[in-house]
């Protein structure tokens, strides 16, 4: 068994060589959803706020525009989860766990 810290970190050193190559490709796997739910969650919010307020949409717009979005590619495995955290509950987190699958 493996410690989800270590999925975190990225640090697989102490792992068998097969092991360390399941946990690389569930960790690839892992940020692609949560970027996924990330991206979705904005967008909704934008396209909701464009509709219901241009305001509020040229506000959010403004703020990225102005002081940048660092992308999610560049953030670390437990950056992308705090985030996402803040903006769903453990429990959404657990069912996107369910749903990655590593062959």
């Amino acid at each position: 068994m493996f410690k989800f810290e270590d999925i975190l970190l990225g640090d697989f050193s102490n792992y068998p060589e097969d092991i360390q190559e399941y946990m690389k490709k569930y960790t690839e796997k892992l940020r692609e959803a949560i970027k996924a739910e990330l991206t979705k969650d904005l967008s909704n919010k934008m396209l909701k706020d464009v509709n219901k307020n241009n305001e509020t949409f040229t506000n959010i717009l403004t703020e990225i525009l102005e002081n940048g979005c660092k992308g999610f590619n560049n953030m670390s495995t437990k950056a992308l989860l705090d985030i996402y955290l803040q903006k769903k509950n453990e429990e959404d987190f657990i069912k996107l766990i369910e749903k990655i699958k590593v062959e």
